[in-house]
């Protein structure tokens, strides 16, 4: 008994990783279209703050990843039957982007043709205030605000 009990445990263990490998992955503020083999009538997202589905049409949902970190999505049909479910699992940026960290605290810069800061969720709060008083201003005067 104690036999089938270790091996049980041992194949559990040896899953795992790969049961954590089939969560649907999305990035930060990236957007990801998942497919549904059938029509959908209700979506569920279990934490909202990580991310966010919207329905394009009844096969075809929009995923956006808001903050890092895991939730899951549950999408019913008409019947009340699960046709899609799996974990959603929200991770860092592009690869252009770069973090730093000072003092505990994070500052993410964008670095495309050279470094510039970009507002990320969990940078450092003064970091992230201005570098957002900085887009918002320059969306201001795009529009031909003062």
């Amino acid at each position: 008994m104690t036999k089938y009990l270790l091996a049980a445990i041992g194949l559990a263990i040896a899953l795992a990783p790969a049961a954590m490998a089939d969560s649907f992955k999305v990035k930060v503020d990236q957007t990801v279209a998942l497919k549904l083999a059938a029509p959908a009538n209700s979506v569920v997202v279990g934490n909202a703050t990580v991310a966010d589905v919207s329905v394009h049409d009844a096969t075809t949902l929009l995923i956006t990843g808001k903050a890092f970190g895991t939730t899951n999505l549950v999408v019913l049909d008409r019947s009340g039957r699960t046709i899609w479910e799996n974990t959603l699992a929200v991770g860092g940026g592009p690869e252009s982007e770069l973090t730093i960290v000072r003092g505990g605290g994070t500052y993410t810069f964008s670095c495309v043709d050279k470094c510039r800061p970009t507002p990320m969720v969990g940078d450092v709060p003064e970091h992230f205030q201005e570098v957002m008083q900085t887009v918002n201003a320059m969306a201001s005067s795009g529009r031909g605000g003062q």
